[in-house]
């Protein structure tokens, strides 16, 4: 699924989530504290599923791997990383 229809239809989800809960709480004696509640849950639940999307798109480690791995690498890979630049 493309990012940016999966942001799309996230944020359209929780958007949808607080105008429906919005309109239920008039209903009830305590509406602006039911609108409250739900206008909060609906932007920290959108918060956390952004952070969480977000660090799924760029993260900060990397795959390990052990020395006969990168060995194997460099010398089945020819046009590897390691074989483009003279070492220092």
């Amino acid at each position: 699924m493309n990012k940016y229809l999966s942001l799309i239809i996230f944020t359209v989800f929780w958007a949808l989530f607080a105008i429906i809960g919005c309109i239920v709480a008039i209903r009830f004696k305590e509406r602006s504290i039911i609108r409250c509640c739900v206008l909060l849950t609906a932007a920290c639940c959108w918060i956390v599923w952004l952070v969480t999307f977000v660090m799924q798109m760029n993260p900060l480690v990397g795959p390990r791997m052990h020395q006969p791995v990168l060995m194997a690498m460099m010398s089945y890979w020819k046009r590897s990383y390691m074989h483009d630049k003279p070492d220092p």
